[in-house]
């Protein structure tokens, strides 16, 4: 488990090497689909390779077997064995039969199947293109002319992981695409701040930001050797993220749970290991899954309700047939911008009530450094952890279905408006149902014994 990291604000296929230099206009390499489906399978055919000392940048053809007994055809490129950029990151190609990949003799780079459909394309067809190349000291994918200009490069591009020398702006972002998923996270660079965010259904919450000092303003950041780095218009470093481990940054991922990691080589552990990470467990958006509660000893705890249901859509339903209950002593890690000012409890409720698309209300008294009532909607129950806070500060409300409603289950005859932390608070109640039954027990036989003296 990696270090914490440390804010400053300044002011199964054998693989082959096609060629270590570059892959010409005509290059063409095929991976073969097997017939049946093999769980696991993973065939590569390396095109490029940097030429470093390991671990090295290589570019490759590959045929993954992924979810729904089927095969992915993508370019890759690798630093060792970290995929650090894919094609197919943001949507698969399933081939059929054969996976190709060809540089036309018109500059379009291509992937494609047995039947020549094309499942992805670089789009620089008739701009020159002459090789397919990899830079040796960045692991950067390029697509350059005779002049050696680029036309196309995978920086401009990026996935989840953004490599040492790599720079992100307004115009590009990362990534992360949890599997079996409707939720994905993006690091995204804004004027004010470099921020991370949970994308949920169309509606995004913030859980982390680097925020650089009033009056400056972001205008790119890079991966440096010591960490990441954050500049303005004038390329003036205005804030950082140091490594705390003394080993050089080679790059920053966005990882499947939303958490944002510097990594360096660990020559004696022979991988990649985490320098730091950006978030605690209990500071993730989704530690525990929605509906679940981070507790207060970084282990998962959900919700127990008694005679209620939860939901994840609640249209369809009369405002009549759903409430808001309290969960006590929770907050959200989540933040939305879309918060409203000088709202009553009871109006934020409300308001929640009457939206279908609201599962979730925050209520707060001072929000940040501001005074004032302020009122948080969410469409998921989620980034849910337990807190030691105020009964006046603020309120962490979830929507469910009432008893007797149209999506009311339960085989329950209890009905009840109180929430706990299951797994915490449940192991208090027991020590208080067990220290009664205690005092019940030897109380009684105090008195059955005394009770029997006097008899004699």
């Amino acid at each position: 488990m990696g270090l914490p990291c440390v804010f400053f604000l300044l002011f199964a296929f054998l693989p082959r090497v096609f060629s270590a230099l570059s892959f010409p206009v005509g290059g063409r390499v095929t991976i073969p689909v097997p017939s049946a489906y093999q769980p696991g399978f993973v065939g590569r055919a390396f095109v490029l390779a940097a030429g470093n000392a390991p671990p090295d940048f290589r570019a490759a053809l590959s045929v993954e077997a992924i979810a729904g007994a089927s095969y992915s055809c993508s370019v890759l490129v690798l630093l060792g064995d970290v995929k650090v950029w894919a094609s197919d990151h943001v949507a698969k190609f399933i081939p059929a039969g054969r996976c190709v990949l060809e540089l036309t003799h018109d500059g379009d780079l291509q992937l494609m199947d047995r039947a020549g459909r094309i499942g992805w394309r670089s789009g620089t067809s008739g701009l020159g293109v002459k090789s397919l190349l990899l830079k040796k000291d960045t692991g950067n994918l390029i697509l350059a002319d005779a002049q050696n200009q680029t036309r196309w490069q995978s920086f401009e591009h990026p996935t989840n992981t953004m490599l040492w020398g790599q720079r992100l702006d307004a115009s590009s972002r990362l990534t992360s695409f949890p599997v079996n998923s409707s939720a994905f996270y993006s690091l995204e660079v804004h004027k004010d701040q470099l921020v991370a965010y949970l994308n949920w259904r169309g509606e995004r919450y913030s859980y982390w930001a680097l925020r650089p000092r009033a009056g400056r303003s972001i205008a790119y950041t890079r991966v440096g050797s010591t960490g990441l780095k954050v500049f303005d218009v004038n390329s003036w470093k205005i804030a950082q993220i140091l490594a705390m481990k003394s080993g050089a940054v080679r790059f920053l991922a966005l990882g499947s749970k939303g958490n944002l990691g510097l990594y360096y080589y660990s020559a004696s552990h022979g991988r990649f290991q985490p320098s730091c990470r950006a978030l605690e467990f209990c500071e993730l958006p989704l530690p525990c899954g929605p509906y679940g509660i981070c507790s207060s000893t970084n282990t998962c705890a959900y919700l127990q309700l008694s005679g209620m249901e939860y939901s994840t859509s609640f249209c369809g339903l009369a405002s009549s047939e759903v409430e808001m209950v309290e969960v006590r002593r929770v907050v959200t890690v989540l933040r939305t911008s879309s918060s409203a000012s000088n709202v009553s409890k009871e109006e934020c409720l409300a308001s929640c009530l009457e939206d279908c698309s609201c599962a979730a209300a925050l209520h707060t008294n001072g929000h940040g450094v501001g005074t004032g009532e302020w009122c948080s909607r969410y469409a998921l129950v989620g980034g849910a952890r337990e807190v030691e806070v105020k009964a006046t500060e603020s309120s962490y409300w979830i929507k469910v279905a009432k008893k007797g409603s149209a999506r009311y289950e339960t085989s329950s005859s209890l009905v009840t408006k109180v929430i706990i932390v299951g797994g915490v608070v449940d192991a208090v109640a027991l020590c208080v149902i067990l220290g009664g039954l205690l005092y019940y027990f030897f109380k009684i036989r105090k008195r059955l014994v005394d009770s029997g003296t006097n008899n004699s």
